[in-house]
Order: C-alpha cells, then sequence, then structure tokens
C-alpha cells in the first residue's frame, strides 16, 4: 500500500470507498443503458443506421446484460465476486472503447452486447460486495445507498451526451 492509500483508504472508512466504487459501478451500468437513446439520431446521421439498427443498438445491450445477469452472478458465486466484478469492469471498458471506434452499426450493436456482457457480471457483484463489505448492523444503510445512485444518470443524460457528441449541446440535428 502507497503512502497516499494509507492517508486515505484505512481500516475505519475502507468499507465506504468500497461502497462509494460499487454505487459509481451501478451509475455507469444505468447511464450506458439510457444514455445511447439521447445519441440515437446522431448515431442515424453519423454511421447510416436503419431503423432497425438503431433498434439492435438499444436492444443488444438490454438483452445481453438481462440474458447473462443471473449467469454473472452465479459465477461470481463459485469464482469470487471480487475476480467477477473485475472482469466485467475490463469487458465493459474495453467494449466502451471499441465502440468509439466503430465505424459501421454492425461494430455498434457487437460492442454493445459486449457491454451488457460487462454489465451482467458487473451489477451482482457490487451488491454482494456490499453485503460483504459492511457489518450487519450497517449493511441496511450501504444496501439503502446502492440503490440511489442508480436513478442519477437519467438527469445527467442529456449533459454527458451533449458533452461527447459531436453536435454542440443545444444545437439541433438536422434529421
Amino acid at each position: 500500500m502507497t503512502r497516499y492509500q494509507a492517508r486515505f483508504i484505512t481500516d475505519q472508512n475502507r468499507k465506504w470507498w468500497t461502497l462509494g466504487a460499487m454505487c459509481f459501478a451501478l451509475f455507469m451500468i444505468m447511464l450506458d443503458n439510457t444514455v445511447v437513446n439521447v445519441a440515437l439520431p446522431s448515431i442515424q446521421k453519423d454511421l447510416g443506421s436503419s431503423i432497425s439498427g438503431l433498434e439492435w443498438t438499444v436492444n443488444a445491450y438490454t438483452l445481453s446484460f438481462a440474458v447473462l445477469l443471473v449467469t454473472g452472478g452465479r459465477l461470481g458465486d463459485i469464482f469470487g465476486r471480487r475476480r467477477m466484478f473485475l472482469f466485467g469492469v475490463v469487458a465493459f471498458g474495453l467494449s466502451s472503447a471499441f465502440i468509439g471506434f466503430s465505424q459501421s452499426d454492425a461494430w455498434l450493436v457487437a460492442g454493445r452486447a459486449a457491454q451488457g456482457i460487462g454489465a451482467a457480471f458487473m451489477m451482482p457483484a457490487t451488491l454482494s460486495i456490499i453485503s460483504n463489505a459492511f457489518p450487519p448492523q450497517e449493511r441496511g444503510k450501504a444496501i439503502g445507498t446502492w440503490p440511489a445512485s442508480a436513478p442519477w444518470p437519467s438527469p445527467s443524460v442529456p449533459w454527458s451526451e451533449g458533452s461527447s457528441s459531436r453536435t454542440s449541446p443545444g444545437s439541433r440535428s438536422s434529421s
């Protein structure tokens, strides 16, 4: 452990850092589930996607996430929660980079499906990691905080997409 970590991450506050990281992971999962809807007009314009392609862009993430959610939890029980969480983080991050370099809607759909796979491994691990990090008397407070981070992506979607799209925030798409 570095001196910096020793000063900020102590045995007394480690569980709170863990909760913050797990809440941030949930935030990212939910943000990614909603942010693409705002970007659909830009995706259609830039990649020349059809309506069917746009539907698959949204649904590839949701379907792969939903189908593998229970499997991700079970594999976390077998191979370790932390290991499966980190696998999910890496898969989610790499697929996000892949999506950023997508040259066609087929690449985008494949990347979104891979993102859903990463999210399916992250999501069940977040709650079980929180449950293990907190003693029973504090667990209710921690578990109550965890879902409170989920609704925040909804109001942040226009801001995050507006700052990352090719059009300036507040401008209208010509489509």
